[in-house]
């Protein structure tokens, strides 16, 4: 290993502050006529002992520190405006309190004009972008950094603020370990043949025509398909090199299994792959409209997958409804894999509602005694409502309806039962199960409402999603594989599905255990569930999976480590200088480069193999503060501008979360990247890699982790799914990610008359007719005054709440922090809690009764006003139907009507500091720092230069990225 020390050393020298004296007229002056002031008047309420509203002034001095500018500013306010001292105290003479409040302003005006001392950066990467720079750098999607310790959260809420990312011998220790982790899944002994699983299951009505004759049976309540309608069958995928096929164990002796929902004890020996691989159809049961799931000759047809809370003691813990999952007791530990799926839309037809009308006429087609197969004549081609008919007395029982080679199954309650379309000609009907005395085909013009229904049914597309992860004796659990794919056709297609099976959740049993269902993988494969409404049923022909999946051997992730075969100390020496500039961002020093090499020579010396040898330097490399870090160095106190590799690091750490592309690295190198600025900003934000910016930035900035931990009352909010949080989670940062790749108006995070939804979100806001996009958010007009911009968005509206009741106080806070940037000062320590129950009393009088707690009332009158507006709202995020009274008068002392009011007030009379909140969020995050006063003094005058174009979102990055504060160390 080699020392890190010089370098730590830096990051340490660079991390000092520097203290910058104020003028000594100025500090002469305070100690003549401000210290007594403060003295006399002050200090004794505002003292160490006594912090009268979290204040204290004892320790304020004539030299103005910035980390003191904003408590004199509150000074200076409070002074100058002669609310302090209180009026019951003895108040200064006139010429007393006018030489301190010249003073107060001389000071901090000269306070703001002083220069910054630039001494360079030193900022740990975050937890996400370690990740994400060791996924690029190694081209391993395993997620071995999940270890990690969740990063500290600053004051403006975020995590890559470098006075936070500390770095403890801990987590040295677990660099070290994640390093070599890394590296060796990457780096593979390139004449060992890699091993390859691939397996398929088809699916369809009786395509087995030899089951296993064992009686199969998976834990408690087991579901399993039946032995007749699956086949499992071994691959060997055709590739460009050898390997050894995986193939799946068979023989198995087990001494605890199952039988029905007891636990049994006794050796049993099992030989087949039907005793490791199942189909499994375990879930909640009780579908709402038709059949869960059921087998036709061409596949299993699938009904959207119904989430359940899986919570026990408030509903089934065994998954959704129509729940399809392959269960197998062999996967791989490690590697990328894929799923492919053949899938069809159905050409399906419309169950009818309860309380729907048979619609018998004279032209209708009636078919009586369906013992047996008949066939019809269709005389036209069209949308035919299927009325059936029960003999007299009879009870409700499932029925399957065949019509041509179409299934439609449900137990019919009425006569009313389906909507189809048919072909003209011949079309044979059969039926199964509760065969009713006749059925009727009647023909429906265009204009009938039931017409109209199957109409929108009939263009509505099911959304195919795959999930991986284990088996529960309660249930499972299951994260997704990638986005859920839309499946238009009725063809069978392929879909493709891929991942890195670390990173999915792992029963983690001992090799060998005896329980049956120890360790049982699974592959869940549905049609995903988005708002409730009728949904053509989505067929699965066949579910194949591959993995460890490889293009090539040695694989991608060890080519880009070795390019040659060859094992010199030459090839070495390039190996180590192109990795170490590749993690360092930048061209490696000579001193660097002989430091790594030497772990690569003493490796070899101890006998090391040459793969080997070269790991362990590239595990220096990996732990170096030149890794792990983003350094910015300074030669001076003066500012200097950033060399072209630092101000690439610093651009992709803003707006990609993570390492330079080859591009950005070109242009840094040939000196052109200040100089192309602009449009390297441009072509950053109209990459995919712009998403991860927006989901830290967006999620940090409006504090969405509040939401993420939030457990509404089920009963007053049925609608707040877990499955349903888990897309309004998602809205804000489609949202602002919208606004900036269309370049529109900051105007629209206040009131837009748009909202950015997917058909989840679309359905809680009651716009689910609005929208056939699936899970795919796209933007929605909505023509309502609930609705428009992040206030009205439940992902943070519900977050401010204690999933019961809304929250003023929260709100109100938050609303000051992130919304106009005037955030309250912190809460003084041992506030007394209120000594009488106040949640009978009117919200008024609530907010009255805490206000006028000692130490509370400057904190409040900055934070309340904000959130009574926002009272129209409900603790589900939505608008309540009741009226309240939303009335307030804001720290201005401007006085809204209602929530509508409030957003007239921030979008068209205060856009300004809409804007500045925005921009000073944005240039936080963008530098990694807390802004100095002279910098949002800054903001706070230059970005009206912003507002003639409407301050577009685009341009406000743009604005940041080109400023000195970015731009200079």
């Amino acid at each position: 290993m080699i020392s890190h020390g010089p370098a730590l050393a830096l990051c340490f020298v660079l991390l000092v502050p520097v203290a910058v004296s104020a003028a000594d007229p100025l500090e002469a002056a305070f100690d003549r006529d401000v210290k007594p002031f403060l003295k006399q008047y002050c200090t004794r309420c505002h003292n160490a002992d006594n912090q009268t509203s979290g204040v204290r002034v004892d320790y304020l001095d004539g030299k103005l520190e910035d980390r003191h500018l904003k408590l004199w500013d509150h000074v200076l306010n409070q002074s100058k405006a002669g609310t302090m001292p209180p009026e019951e105290a003895k108040q200064p003479p006139a010429e007393e309190r006018k030489r301190a409040v010249e003073w107060m302003e001389r000071a901090i005006k000269a306070a703001r004009l002083r220069p910054v001392p630039k001494n360079g950066s030193v900022r740990r990467l975050t937890g996400a972008q370690y990740r994400t720079t060791l996924r690029e750098l190694l081209l391993l999607e395993d997620n071995v950094a999940e270890a990690l310790p969740p990063d500290a959260i600053s004051r403006d809420g975020f995590v890559n603020n470098q006075d936070t990312l500390q770095i403890s011998p801990l987590l040295l220790e677990a660099y070290l370990d994640l390093a070599d982790r890394a590296l060796a899944r990457c780096i593979v002994d390139p004449k060992t043949k890699p091993v390859v699983q691939n397996f398929r299951v088809d699916l369809g009505a009786g395509i087995n025509p030899a089951p296993v004759p064992d009686a199969l049976i998976l834990g408690a309540d087991s579901l399993l398909l039946d032995k007749r309608d699956f086949v499992v069958e071994q691959l060997k995928p055709t590739k460009p090199f050898a390997y050894e096929p995986f193939v799946m164990r068979t023989k198995y002796r087990f001494i605890e299994g199952y039988q029905g929902n007891d636990t049994v004890r006794g050796w049993r020996d099992y030989d087949s792959i039907y005793h490791a691989v199942y189909a499994c159809v375990r879930g909640t049961p009780g579908y709402p409209k038709g059949r869960a799931y059921s087998t036709v000759p061409e596949g299993l047809l699938l009904r959207p997958a119904i989430p359940s809370s899986e919570i026990f003691g408030q509903e089934n813990t065994y998954g959704p409804r129509a729940n399809f999952k392959i269960a197998l007791r062999e996967l791989p530990q490690h590697g990328r894999f894929r799923v492919t799926v053949q899938a069809a839309k159905y050409d399906d037809g419309l169950l009818l509602d309860p309380g729907a009308k048979p619609a018998e006429t004279e032209s209708s087609l009636v078919c009586p005694d369906l013992k047996e197969p008949k066939t019809v004549t269709i005389a036209h081609a069209g949308v035919y409502q299927v009325d059936v008919f029960a003999a007299k007395g009879a009870k409700p029982a499932e029925l399957t309806l065949v019509l041509g080679d179409r299934h439609f199954t449900a137990t019919p309650r009425q006569p009313a039962f389906l909507v189809v379309r048919l072909p003209a000609g011949a079309v044979s009907v059969s039926a199964k199960g509760a065969v009713p005395e006749r059925i009727v085909l009647t023909p429906l013009t265009a204009d009938h409402e039931e017409a109209k229904r199957f109409a929108a049914f009939e263009k509505r597309v099911p959304n195919l999603g795959v999930h991986m992860g284990f088996r529960r004796d309660c249930g499972s659990t299951l994260a997704p594989v990638g986005e859920p794919q839309p499946v238009r056709d009725t063809k069978l297609t392929r879909f493709v599905f891929e991942g890195a099976i670390h990173n999915y959740p792992d029963p983690n049993v001992e090799k060998d255990n005896v329980n049956y269902l120890a360790g049982v993988r699974e592959i869940g494969v549905r049609s995903e569930y988005t708002d409730g409404r009728d949904m053509p049923r989505l067929l699965i022909r066949s579910v194949e999976f591959e993995g460890p999946l490889y293009d090539a051997w040695p694989p991608a992730s060890h080519r880009a480590v070795f390019p040659t075969e060859e094992e010199t100390p030459a090839a070495a020496r390039t190996v180590i200088r192109a990795f170490a500039t590749r993690a360092f961002r930048r061209p490696i020093t000579a001193d660097e480069e002989a430091a790594f090499v030497a772990v690569f020579e003493r490796a070899v010396k101890g006998g090391a193999r040459f793969h080997d040898a070269v790991k362990d330097a590239l595990q220096v490399i990996l732990t170096s503060p030149q890794f792990l870090f983003l350094i910015e160095v300074s030669q001076t106190p003066d500012a200097e501008p950033l060399d072209g590799y630092e101000l690439a690091s610093k651009l992709s750490y803003f707006l990609w979360n993570g390492p330079p592309d080859a591009a950005t690295l070109k242009l840094a190198a040939s000196g052109e990247l200040a100089k192309k600025l602009n449009a390297e900003v441009a072509r950053m934000i109209d990459d995919p890699r712009f998403g991860r910016f927006t989901n830290e930035f967006v999620s940090q900035w409006l504090a969405l982790d509040k939401f993420a931990v939030l457990e509404p009352d089920r009963k007053r909010f049925p609608r707040l799914t877990r499955d349903t949080r888990t897309e309004l989670r998602k809205e804000p940062v489609r949202f602002f990610e919208y606004l900036v790749r269309n370049n529109l108006p900051a105007r629209n995070l206040i009131a837009s008359d748009f909202v950015v939804a997917n058909e989840v979100v679309a359905s809680y806001y009651g716009l689910g007719d609005r929208t056939e996009t699936g899970f795919r958010f796209e933007p929605i007009r909505h023509g309502r005054r609930d609705l428009g911009g992040v206030l009205t968005q439940p992902a943070i509206l519900a977050g401010l709440s204690d999933g019961r009741e809304s929250n003023p106080v929260k709100r109100g806070a938050w609303l000051a922090r992130k919304i106009v940037a005037d955030p309250p000062d912190d809460p003084p320590p041992n506030v007394p809690a209120l000594k009488d129950d106040t949640r009978v009393l009117p919200l008024r009088e609530r907010l009255e009764r805490h206000r006028n707690q000692p130490g509370c009332v400057q904190c409040h009158s900055k934070v309340d006003p904000w959130g009574v507006p926002l009272e129209e709202f409900d603790a589900g995020g939505l608008f309540k139907k009741e009226k309240v009274d939303a009335r307030s008068k804001l720290p201005d002392k401007t006085e809204v009507a209602d929530f509508a009011a409030l957003q007239k007030y921030l979008a068209d009379d205060h856009m300004d500091d809409v804007a500045f909140s925005v921009l000073k969020h944005l240039a936080t995050y963008a530098t990694g720092r807390n802004l100095t006063y002279g910098e949002l003094e800054f903001l706070r005058r230059d970005a009206p230069s912003l507002r003639a174009n409407g301050y577009r979102m685009r341009d406000l990055i743009g604005y940041i990225v080109t400023s000195k504060m970015f731009l200079e160390k």
